[in-house]
């Protein structure tokens, strides 16, 4: 009897230390899942911001050249 109760015992004991191990490692995944998930969205924002600037400096060399080229035809006009 008294080995059949430290078997039993013993099993528990594995069992209980294997579902430990096992939410340990849950946990740890999703906190790897959390922190990738805020790298990437880090990332997204800053090459958002990245995309916009550079498409802000476009609009704002559209419109230097557009006004550059509207100079020389308003000098024509006074010169003829």
């Amino acid at each position: 009897m008294a080995t059949q109760d430290s078997t039993a015992r013993g099993q528990a004991e594995t069992r209980a230390a294997r579902a430990q191990m096992q939410a340990e490692m849950a946990a740890q995944a999703w906190s790897d899942l959390a922190s990738a998930e805020r790298s990437r969205d880090d990332n997204t924002a800053r090459l958002k911001a990245l995309r916009l600037a550079r498409e802000a400096e476009a609009v704002a060399a559209a419109k230097v050249a557009k006004a550059a080229k509207a100079v020389p035809k308003a000098r024509a006009k006074k010169k003829a």
